[in-house]
């Protein structure tokens, strides 16, 4: 399965439907790896995103398949205490040399010995290396799925208390008279007060996995042998690109770049009827469309970029030209949705000048790739969805 578009979502590989519909005003698509095969690899299940953004496998299980969903499954019907046990019992098993009788150890069959055991244990920890990459992955999806049912939980909470709450201040004006009601309603608006709701209420657990699924994720992306794979990166994750930044400036004690930062407007959400997807799309189209001039000077942007082999500043895209066309695509935006600024976010894009998004991979992770270059991308371009 190839990759539906230059731009590739990462560490995510169920992404969101929220996501996803903001990053599609700027990008035309948008590609995620699926850690293994489905039997619908390719389709989005939001009808909506139909050919604008799909998932592909980047390194099949192929024979290994049915282990691993043997293994999810079990992993979803478990407790978190269990789900180490199961990683310590999911190794893909390394291949040992065989004993080999001494009369046959001559010189030459002993290299030959050799370098077959070498080849089959390099082998073997290569698929190991996947296989927990891919477990990891998938361990990921199932804390945000579990997590973004507690938060639709608290929502339903919160909402019924905001009700129980105007339904106990609705007092009338013959009853807010009374000194002992006007007590209970100040009470009853201090506590109001200290509710944590939904939208300030933030887990632990997925946030703490963000390292180790970064680094799970390049795992895949090492391994990834599509002939035309996605040169830019994006995340809708701050910490997950932060991780990047913040390798790359430690590693190699320079700054990333910073290319431009556009506004991205909050779309009230789609829902499950067919209206408010059709709405969506039709949104996204007419800006799109009075954007056209500066989404190609930012894709030509981009591409060039993503293919510079020297690392001096005078070969980065002029200023004077750069900030014409953000200038240009504020102001279309804010034509185009007249909100509050509080509903847009921003989307900074990043260039780590002269490395290549392999190299960055493998020296902050300390891996090996999996396959061969990158078709020619010397430069890695990375954007950060901003809340």
């Amino acid at each position: 399965m190839k990759p539906l578009s230059s731009v590739l979502l990462f560490p995510e590989t169920e992404p969101s439907i929220h996501d996803m519909e903001k990053l599609l005003f700027f990008f035309n698509s948008l590609s995620y790896y699926l850690p293994a095969e489905t039997g619908d690899e390719g389709k989005n299940k939001q009808n909506s995103f139909t050919n604008l953004c799909s998932g592909y496998v980047p390194a099949p299980l192929h024979e290994d398949l049915t282990r691993f969903n043997r293994l999810l499954r079990e992993m979803e019907n478990s407790r978190p205490d269990d789900l180490a046990r199961l990683f310590s019992t999911a190794a893909s098993p390394i291949a040992t040399g065989q004993i080999r009788d001494k009369d046959e150890a001559t010189s030459s069959s002993v290299l030959s010995a050799l370098q077959n055991d070498n080849g089959k244990k390099a082998q073997a920890q290569n698929k190991e290396r996947l296989w927990q990459a891919r477990l990891i992955l998938k361990l990921a999806e199932m804390l945000d799925r579990r997590e973004n049912e507690v938060r639709q939980g608290l929502a339903l909470i919160s909402s019924a208390e905001q009700k129980n709450f105007a339904s106990l201040e609705g007092l009338s004006e013959t009853d807010s008279a009374n000194p002992a009601q006007i007590a209970d309603r100040e009470e009853l608006t201090q506590l109001k007060d200290k509710i944590d709701y939904p939208e300030d209420y933030s887990m632990g657990a997925s946030s703490m996995l963000i390292p180790l699924r970064v680094k799970s994720w390049a795992e895949l992306f090492l391994a990834d042998s599509s002939p035309n794979r996605p040169f830019s990166l994006v995340t809708t994750s701050p910490d997950s690109g932060n991780s990047l930044l913040d390798g790359y400036e430690n590693t190699w004690r320079k700054t990333p770049q910073i290319l431009f930062s556009l506004s991205i407007p909050k779309f009230p959400g789609l829902k499950s009827s067919k209206s408010d997807a059709e709405q969506y799309i039709l949104s996204r189209n007419k800006f799109r469309l009075a954007a056209r001039e500066e989404l190609q000077y930012f894709e030509n942007i981009l591409r060039e970029t993503a293919v510079l082999q020297d690392t001096s500043s005078d070969k980065y895209p002029e200023l004077h030209l750069l900030s014409k066309h953000v200038t240009a695509w504020e102001e279309k935006i804010n034509l185009e949705f007249p909100v509050p600024a509080a509903n847009f976010q921003k989307l900074d894009f990043y260039c780590f000048p002269g490395i290549s998004s392999a190299a960055l991979f493998q020296r902050l992770f300390h891996l090996e790739p999996l396959v061969g270059s990158e078709q020619g991308y010397t430069t890695s371009i990375l954007a950060i969805l901003h809340a």
